[in-house]
């Protein structure tokens, strides 16, 4: 019995090692990693995690990425890092995943008839060669100006109006640091002002398919809504992370509109 006690004690010492080691190598890198960025969940673990208290959502999601190499299968409690708690890199990567999930409430289309494919990081032409640092989101009809867009956060908005790329947009900081990004709409729904608050599930403007051009320019592309997610790091003030799994995640929220 005494040999058995301590053979367990060994393993969770030996285990309480390594996570204090592999928390301890956190870095500014991780947080800009291509790993943290792609925000990887499979169905298994977004379902126990839909399970999970809204409030412990970011330190399931930081310890289970943590331990998992950023590609959970399984959610895990914080009990795994107890003693871990006044580690400072590991509450930045804990703050990097509440400025990306702690304030998101609602799904951006208030539409349950809508579809979306994992396109991150695919190249895109207009502009010069890039890469698409978001999530495209369509509806059973192609019609501009059909599907409402709503806030998925609470928030601030910081910025709105026209871009090149993203034709009508809009931009809402949420709390927690996150900033949401939804373009190419066809209108708003009311004259925003930098500064103003929105609610979360508030109705931003109507899907559309403007942008790739001079203002108003519209029609180059079905239409859609572009979502994008930027957090702030100590060394870029816009680092993008993939909206697929947050989507995903949230779809089953969803703001109820008449047509």
């Amino acid at each position: 019995m005494i040999t058995v006690l301590l053979i367990g004690l060994n393993f969770s010492l030996l285990a309480c090692i390594r996570n204090r080691s592999m928390v301890s190598k956190i870095t500014i890198r991780d947080l800009e990693s291509d790993k943290f960025r792609k925000q990887q969940c499979c169905e298994t673990f977004l379902n126990q995690l839909w399970q999970c208290k809204e409030t412990d959502i970011a330190r399931i999601l930081t310890v289970s990425m943590l331990l998992q190499d950023y590609e959970p299968q399984q959610t895990l409690s914080d009990d795994h890092l107890l003693i871990l708690y006044k580690n400072r890199e590991y509450k930045q990567m804990l703050d990097a995943y509440e400025a990306v999930w702690a304030d998101v409430t609602y799904f951006p289309v208030v539409s349950e008839t809508v579809f979306w494919e994992d396109t991150w990081m695919s190249a895109r032409d207009y502009g010069g060669h890039r890469q698409h640092e978001g999530c495209d989101i369509f509806g059973q009809e192609n019609i501009s100006g059909y599907y409402p867009v709503c806030s998925m956060t609470k928030g601030t908005v910081e910025k709105i109006g026209w871009l090149p790329l993203g034709g009508y947009r809009i931009g809402i900081r949420a709390p927690q640091g996150g900033y949401y990004y939804y373009a190419h709409l066809n209108s708003y729904e009311k004259e925003f002002q930098v500064g103003d608050f929105v609610s979360a599930g508030e109705i931003l403007g109507y899907m559309g398919n403007s942008g790739y051009g001079r203002e108003g320019t519209t029609g180059k592309f079905p239409v859609h809504l572009h979502l994008g997610i930027y957090i702030q790091t100590t060394t870029n003030r816009e680092l993008s992370v993939n909206p697929y799994g947050i989507l995903r995640y949230i779809y089953k929220k969803n703001v109820k509109y008449s047509y």
